[in-house]
Parts: structure tokens; C-alpha cells; sequence
């Protein structure tokens, strides 16, 4: 008997539900297993790590069953990062967790992997007061470094808004390592905003669903690599609320 699907999947399925995700990329992008079969996902990211080292980083996320907000998530780029995870790991892991998930960041010579987020935010009377869209994205790590980054972080971060659709962005924060990476850094916001662009009808969608729903917040993170521009996640003020009403029917996960 399946058990019961985790609100971090469903929530992954409300992208596919507003057509900002193929249900197919999803599957093929985040591998699934259940808790207890922890160890055959450490032998798998192993081979992959041992066949094809240095590709890019693998991503763990432990999954709850309930909770899918800042759930642990960890990095392992090598064959030793991966030791300390397994040698790491809680006693009471399978109390607290359902299933554990990995996903690849992946990293080629010659080729940047931007991760970022737009916020868009629709309050009543914003335009007046300040931006509505505001995105901030970093290079070639990983996206948590939007969040802890400051003015002594080595990373390639760009933070941009703009009032609405359709007008201009204004670049609000831009930090370089060096200034002969400026062109290939907007370069690539520049995809950036086009993928944004092209997926604005059901982005508006989903802004309308949500609206019915009393959240005028919404934030979707992406990446944009060799194989194209995607999203990856979303986050609301409520996002347990939009679940529910998407999903409203206990569903049954198969492995």
C-alpha cells in the first residue's frame, strides 16, 4: 500500500497544474525515494559520482510528509561530501522524514547555471510605493547563497525590479568578480528575462488563481543552463493553503 504523497511533491505538482512545468521534466529531474531506502540513494549518486566526476553538484532533500518550507537540503559535489552525509545522518531520520529526493545541479566547462527567483507581488496600490517584480539570481553555486549573501560574498549575484509587466528592469545590486564578466552577466539575465517573458500568460494565471485564494505574493525560482530556462519551485505567504485547494483529495504515491 502507497503511502500517502508529500506536500513538498504536490506542491512541485502545482507548477505542472499552470503549466510552468512539464510533468515529465519534473519526474526526470528529482529522483524519489522512499526514507528507508536512504542507503540505495547513496549508492546511486555514488556510481553516478564515480562514472562522471565533477558534472555537478547532487542536491538531498529530506522530505516530511506535512511541511514543505526550508526542509533540509545538502550539497554534495564529491565522493567525500557524500561519506560525511551517510556518516551524518540522524538517528531518528526515519521518524522525521517520508521520502529523501536528489536532484543535479549540473556544471560544464564554458557553460554558466543561473539559479534565481522573481518575486512578484500584486497588493492593492503597490505601483505607487515601489517595485512589484524583483529578481535576484547568482552563477555557478548554489541558490541558498541568495539568501545569505552580503557585501563579502564571492559569488556572481545580480538583483533587478521593475514596476510591472511589460516595463523596463532597473539592475539595483550587481557583484562581479571581475568587470570583464559584466557582458556574459547580463548576457544571461538577459535569457533570464526572456524566459520570464514567454512564460508570462501562465504566470498571470497562477496570480489569478491565487488572488482568489487572498494571497497577492508569489515567488518563482528558476534555472537556466545548457538544456534552457526552467522553474523549480514557488513559494506564497501561505503556501499549505494553495496546496489544499489545488489538492483537495488524499492522493497515493508510486514508487
Amino acid at each position: 500500500m502507497g503511502q500517502t504523497i508529500p506536500n513538498k511533491w504536490k506542491k512541485h505538482l502545482v507548477l505542472v497544474e499552470f503549466g510552468l512545468k512539464k510533468r515529465e521534466d519534473l519526474e526526470n529531474e528529482i529522483h524519489r525515494y522512499p526514507a528507508f531506502h536512504i542507503n540505495t540513494l547513496i549508492s546511486d549518486i555514488e556510481r553516478k559520482l564515480k562514472s562522471n566526476p565533477n558534472s555537478g553538484i547532487y542536491i538531498i532533500s529530506s522530505i516530511p510528509s506535512h511541511d514543505c518550507f526550508k526542509l533540509p537540503n545538502v550539497c554534495i559535489a564529491s565522493l567525500e561530501d557524500l561519506e560525511v552525509f551517510k556518516t551524518n545522518l540522524d538517528n531518528h531520520f526515519f521518524d522525521k522524514f517520508t521520502e529523501v529526493w536528489y536532484c543535479k545541479k549540473p556544471f560544464q566547462n564554458g557553460h554558466d547555471v543561473i539559479t534565481g527567483r522573481i518575486a512578484l507581488d500584486n497588493r492593492k496600490g503597490l505601483n505607487t510605493i515601489q517595485y512589484s517584480h524583483t529578481v535576484e539570481q547568482v552563477w555557478n553555486c548554489s541558490h541558498r547563497e541568495i539568501e545569505k549573501f552580503n557585501k563579502n560574498s564571492n559569488a556572481i549575484y545580480l538583483r533587478a525590479s521593475r514596476e510591472s509587466w511589460g516595463r523596463r528592469y532597473h539592475i539595483d545590486a550587481l557583484n562581479l568578480p571581475s568587470k570583464e564578466d559584466k557582458a556574459r552577466v547580463i548576457n544571461g539575465f538577459t535569457q533570464i528575462v526572456r524566459g520570464i517573458e514567454s512564460h508570462r500568460e501562465k504566470i498571470e494565471g497562477f496570480e489569478n488563481y491565487l488572488k482568489e485564494l487572498e494571497i497577492d505574493e508569489l515567488c518563482l525560482e528558476y534555472m537556466f543552463s545548457q538544456k534552457g530556462f526552467c522553474f523549480i519551485d514557488w513559494d506564497t505567504s501561505n503556501d499549505k493553503k494553495v496546496i489544499d485547494s489545488v489538492f483537495p483529495a488524499k492522493e497515493k504515491s508510486i514508487y
